[in-house]
């Protein structure tokens, strides 16, 4: 029985639609943390009671990586997506009309969970628009995330000094998120026909831990210089009165511009060597800034780990997409579980390195990580 097709939008629409909703993503995300030192001053919260809380969110991500995966399989991308963010802004919403510690850390926990799905459903769809389009795309996609956090945290700093109290900005941040989700469903793309040897709940392939353990370093490097690196350079400030941030926004735009031009890099140097420059960037950036404690140094050293980073965890979550074993979504969602850890391990770990030794010593590390990077992409392989 022949059926019509139902008519399906243009690749270059979707594209816009998943770029606009990647910025959306880094836009709430970066309102939360703008406003991090505002909750625990009305919270009335110590750096330990700070610390519990904010576990949360990690807690809540890591949980909804097991289901994640299955859900967008069974729902789709376009849907989970566009409920996602729905659902994302709202309890951007929520975590500034809760008065209780209780009941703000449940929200935190959900704000983690469902970021998480928006995560692998925005990336999933990402991977369906790139083969509709026929080039890669999902580097260019994680800058609009970046992008989208750098507007956030520069909006968040303008409401902070006209002295806009959390609710209004929260508010006004979730009715601009909400507000495109009422149409982009229409606009995203529906995933290939479902291939049936593809399996959701499976242990991960070689390949894919593989994939997951270049994440893994690339995540404990960025949360390391995301946690430690602010610190690091107000230690080379001889003026006092210059400001210790530096060095981290030099770190963001340079990622930020890295992942905007990753697409092209890719398609001229191939996955693998992709990979490799990056591990080297991080390894030859943060020796640079170690070497040669003076701030130009260390806001070169920091701008060329923020480059080396940029463009590894799309290269992975792309490789992954391409998995014969697994369907998209569930090859993602592993490659994430494993990658995500090192955000939790490596700024602490490095914590402990510096008070038993120095934060040189401890940043050292990242260094490592870097070429940890290139190692392991020399054991990559283009299909998976």
């Amino acid at each position: 029985m022949n059926r019509s097709p139902m008519p399906t939008p243009r690749p270059i629409q979707a594209h816009r639609t998943i770029s606009a909703c990647f910025f959306l993503c880094g836009f709430v995300f970066a309102t939360w943390a703008a406003r991090i030192p505002s909750v625990k001053d009305a919270f009335r919260l110590d750096e330990g009671a700070l610390g519990t809380l904010l576990f949360m969110l990690p807690l809540g991500s890591i949980l909804a990586l097991p289901v994640a995966g299955w859900v967008i399989h069974r729902l789709g991308s376009r849907i989970v997506t566009t409920i996602s963010l729905f659902l994302y802004s709202g309890l951007l919403v929520m975590l500034s009309l809760v008065d209780t510690l209780p009941t703000l850390s449940v929200i935190l926990f959900l704000f983690g969970f469902v970021g998480d799905f928006l995560n692998i459903s925005m990336n999933t769809q990402g991977l369906t628009v790139q083969h509709a389009r026929g080039k890669p795309i999902l580097s260019g996609l994680h800058a609009q995330w970046s992008f989208g956090a750098l507007t956030g945290a520069a909006f968040g700093g303008w409401t902070l000094r006209m002295a806009w109290p959390t609710q209004l900005h929260f508010s006004a941040v979730g009715l601009i998120s909400v507000i495109p989700c009422l149409v982009m469903m229409r606009f995203l793309l529906p995933e290939p026909e479902k291939e049936p040897d593809r399996q959701v709940f499976r242990w991960p392939t070689s390949a894919l831990w593989l994939l997951g353990i270049i994440c893994f370093c690339n995540t404990m490097a960025e949360g390391a210089m995301a946690d430690w690196s602010s610190l690091y350079y107000r230690q080379t400030l001889t003026d006092t009165a210059g400001v210790s941030t530096t060095g981290y926004v030099a770190f963001t735009l340079s990622m930020a511009l890295g992942r905007l031009a990753g697409d092209r890099i890719i398609g001229w140097l191939g996955y693998r060597k992709t990979l490799m420059s990056n591990g080297l960037l991080i390894a030859a950036g943060l020796g640079f800034a170690l070497l040669w404690p003076e701030p130009a140094a260390v806001i070169t050293g920091f701008s060329a780990v923020g480059l080396g980073v940029s463009s590894v965890i799309p290269i992975a979550y792309m490789m992954a997409g391409r998995s014969r074993d697994m369907a998209p979504a569930a090859a993602l969602a592993s490659v994430s579980a494993i990658g995500f850890t090192g955000f939790l391990i490596g700024p602490p770990l490095i914590g402990l390195i510096a008070d038993a030794s120095s934060l040189s010593w401890g940043l050292a590390l990242v260094a490592l990580l870097g070429i940890g990077i290139t190692l392991f992409s020399l054991r990559v392989r283009s299909d998976l």
